[in-house]
């Protein structure tokens, strides 16, 4: 399947969403860490063993020996739990059951960055505003992602574009219920059968405005259903940002199998348990594919290696390539990439990454990779056209340089002081010229004209706007030198 024009693509690693809010590997590990720590975990599987589940004391100490390794992140402390489920051992299928355990865990936590920043991350949409304008050309937009955040999908939402993921099967819906397990409405889903999936998803190639969305690695709002087999995609209530982020709490906390043994719903490890419309128990797996051996023969995965050949086919419509944020650590998406550019010498891959270089692996494919040293930001509006004001891109600046130091409060206070200190000099001019022009005459003016008084006051406005981005301007060129 070759093309016969220049048509984009984007594929898209973790550091496409980090200036919306969505956390990095290491950003990732760290609040996994901060909160599953050696006692806690210890804790926890005391209680479980109360209960009569938990894991050997092996098993945990084993692990615990990794989990304070300082450059172990989540990514690898799941693979060496993969690694060990793997082994022949009277111990694999504890080990198996802790790596759910971390998959949860960080589902969880990608959740909660959702839901708990919705605010936020509504407002750091139109960083990514640049996506929304390439989805809105003659044909679809292609979008290849190994994130597990709902960030495109928002996207599409603020700003009007249709999101199409290739679930084609039949809508179903889930009863919602409340913590008594009384049914309060319905959560509707799409569908994508195992049938569905052999035959190839449906994505449309010509036609409508949009954006054709393949998750390859799981989602956050994608789960397995009917002994894993079928899969469903979660529907908001509403097609907003809002209405999408709450579809996820809604997940959580309303479907649900309420035990009445114990008047309290039911949970299983890395699984939604929900009672259907005839109050049976049901199961949705949660999809998040993470770790070391993605899509490895020798591990069990909740998404099946037809989304990895989804994604092997559906590139070949793209003749350009634009990948942001990705670093390129999955063996099966790097051969995917190669096996592609090595069909045509027209096709070109697009490095978007500040501070990129060409990955081994594609140096003998050079003349067809071009690095860009940017932001996905920046990127994205440069590809879409779109002209920002002094003001947007000072304060897109200065967020960057809050985020490398969020962590870092003297590096912040130095920032404060510099800003008033200069802007204490630059005010103090601004009311001399004031001064200047009362004793010129205009003073009389003024007051006899409110017109005249509101002219100066934007004029004070302007200058100090001005004057603020001149000074982030300065600041930042100061750090960057």
């Amino acid at each position: 399947m070759a093309t016969s024009r220049n048509v984009i693509g984007l594929f898209l690693g973790a550091g496409s969403s980090a200036e919306v809010g969505m956390p990095l590997v290491w950003d990732l590990t760290e609040e996994l860490k901060g909160w599953l720590t050696p006692e806690k975990l210890r804790e926890l599987n005391a209680g479980w063993r109360s209960q009569g589940t938990g894991y050997p004391d092996e098993v945990i100490e084993d692990f615990i020996s990794v989990l304070v390794k300082e450059e172990m992140h989540y990514e690898s402390l799941l693979g060496y739990l993969e690694t060990q489920a793997n082994r022949q051992s009277s111990l694999r299928q504890q080990y198996h059951g802790l790596y759910s355990l971390l998959v949860e865990i960080v589902h969880h936590i990608l959740r909660m960055r959702h839901t708990n920043n919705a605010d936020l991350i509504e407002r750091n949409l139109t960083l990514l505003e640049g996506m929304a304008k390439l989805g809105q050309g003659d044909e679809p937009l292609w979008v290849f992602s190994l994130n597990h955040d709902m960030i495109v999908e928002c996207v599409g939402a603020k700003f009007g574009v249709p999101i199409r993921s290739g679930f084609c099967g039949t809508p179903i819906t889930f009863p919602r219920r409340d913590p008594a397990g009384t049914k309060i409405g319905e959560l509707k889903a799409e569908s994508l059968t195992e049938d569905d999936l052999k035959r190839g998803m449906a994505f449309p190639t010509s036609g409508p405005i949009g954006i054709n969305l393949l998750k390859i690695h799981g989602a956050l709002d994608v789960f397995s259903y009917r002994d894993g087999k079928d899969f469903a995609k979660l529907v908001p209530d509403a097609p907003t940002v809002r209405g999408i982020i709450d579809m996820l709490a809604i997940a959580e906390h309303e479907l649900i199998f309420v035990d009445p043994a114990r008047s309290r719903s039911f949970k299983a490890t890395n699984e939604i348990t929900y009672a259907d419309d005839e109050g049976v128990m049901q199961f949705l797996r949660r999809s998040l594919v993470a770790g070391t051996h993605k899509f490895d023969n020798r591990h069990s995965q909740v998404i099946p290696k037809e989304f990895l050949k989804q994604f092997a086919s559906n590139i070949n419509f793209v003749s350009t390539l634009i990948c942001i944020g990705y670093g390129f650590g999955d063996l099966h998406i790097n051969q995917v990439l190669v096996d592609w550019l090595e069909w045509s010498s027209e096709r070109k891959l697009e490095i978007v990454s500040p501070g990129p270089r060409v990955p081994p692996f594609l140096l003998h494919l050079r003349p067809q990779v071009e690095i860009h040293n940017e932001a996905a930001s920046d990127y994205l509006d440069r590809a879409a056209g779109i002209v920002r004001t002094r003001r947007e891109l000072s304060q897109r600046r200065l967020g960057r340089w809050f985020s490398k130091y969020r962590k870092a409060p003297q590096e912040q206070q130095r920032f404060l002081t510099f800003m008033q200190e200069r802007q204490n000099h630059s005010f103090r001019e601004l009311l001399v010229r004031m001064k200047a022009r009362i004793d010129a005459g205009e003073g009389g003016r003024l007051a006899e004209s409110p017109l005249a008084a509101g002219v100066l006051e934007q004029e004070l406005q302007r200058k100090n706007e001005i004057s603020f981005d001149a000074l982030v301007e300065e600041f930042l060129s100061i750090e960057e030198s």
